[in-house]
């Protein structure tokens, strides 16, 4: 990621000069035999008879445009099968070429210089050297180079909060509730009641000598049990999924590729919601027993289950948290 505001510009990178070319008018399979021969995943496209570039052909186009079509390979001519895309030359700026890339989700874009191919240019090559448009100073904690920090920062929360809300409640580390077993045993109809206390996990609840699933618990305590049940299922479902949510998204930053709102917030978002829902419908159900069943807060799993959504409140916000450094020092000098 560019840490300044210079504008770079397409003569800054380094062009790739051993590109392959196919005529415009020349078959898929030429293309593809071309593509295998030099080893390449893209061809520029050149119109017949002239230097003019008109496109470029890839072979993930052949697979989506001619193959899953059952089209004749031999037969299908590559200007109908390769994509548009304007090229750029050595003084267009490199975000213009990351832009006209991204846009089209595609890799290369030919470089012309006089109206000849000079080269391509990949958008593997543009990330580090597109400048930030806006630079960051919402945060609190200033870095050199915020979208790193934010990386990791996200990362190691996102970690975390997984383990410390679900997968130890799933392994019976800690849990939600307290209760006392001769009330749960009585509410299962056992006439062996016994004393001691039961740890309600995630799927289950037991004590010393005692286990139940949560599952058992639905016949004899009512509906209320299964709605626990589900919610369960979908917090470690959402968390599983929210976790790589949350480190794809700000790896993707690093990249400056665009995820939307679903993957940033919304599904790591859900985990809080779920979390909440799990202790405010195991109270429910406590509440709600035909037979009164004493019981009590885990203390230890309620403050990691605060504390793994504080986590992923924080990665979901880390834009607020780091700032880019020296930013007050450049304005001094700006102003000097």
């Amino acid at each position: 990621m560019g840490l300044s505001g210079k504008e770079y510009f397409v003569r800054d990178l380094i062009i790739d000069d051993e590109y392959g070319v196919i005529n415009s008018n020349a078959s898929v399979q030429d293309a593809a035999k071309k593509m295998k021969e030099l080893g390449v995943p893209d061809l520029v496209v050149v119109e017949e008879g002239s230097d003019n570039v008109l496109g470029v052909i890839a072979d993930f186009d052949i697979v989506q445009n001619v193959v899953a079509e059952g089209t004749d390979c031999k037969s299908a001519k590559v200007i109908s099968t390769m994509y548009k895309i304007e090229p750029v030359n050595l003084d267009t700026p490199v975000s213009l070429a990351f832009t006209r890339m991204r846009d089209l989700q595609v890799n290369i874009v030919p470089v012309v210089e006089n109206g000849k191919l000079v080269g391509v240019s990949s958008i593997q090559d543009c990330w580090s050297y597109i400048p930030d448009e806006i630079p960051d100073e919402r945060g609190l904690i200033p870095v050199s180079n915020t979208r790193v920090a934010e990386f990791w920062f996200a990362s190691i929360s996102a970690v975390t909060a997984f383990i410390l809300g679900i997968l130890l409640p799933l392994a019976g580390v800690f849990g939600f509730f307290i209760a006392d077993q001769a009330d749960i045993m009585t509410l299962l109809g056992l006439a062996d009641v016994r004393g001691g206390l039961l740890n309600f996990y995630l799927f289950e609840t037991h004590g010393v000598d005692f286990f139940v699933p949560i599952l058992s618990l639905i016949q004899k305590g009512g509906p209320i049990w299964s709605v626990i049940v589900v919610i369960s299922t979908l917090l470690l479902i959402i968390g599983i999924i929210g976790l790589f949510a949350l480190i794809y998204s700000s790896f993707a930053d690093t990249k400056n590729i665009r995820t939307g709102n679903i993957i940033r917030i919304v599904v790591p978002s859900l985990i809080v919601v779920l979390m909440i829902a799990e202790w405010i419908f195991f109270a429910i159900a406590f509440a709600l027993s035909s037979i009164p069943v004493v019981a009590g807060i885990d203390p230890i799993g309620l403050t990691m289950s605060i504390i793994s959504m504080i986590l992923i409140i924080a990665a979901i916000n880390r834009d607020y948290i780091f700032k880019q450094k020296g930013l007050n020092e450049s304005k001094e000098a700006e102003v000097k």
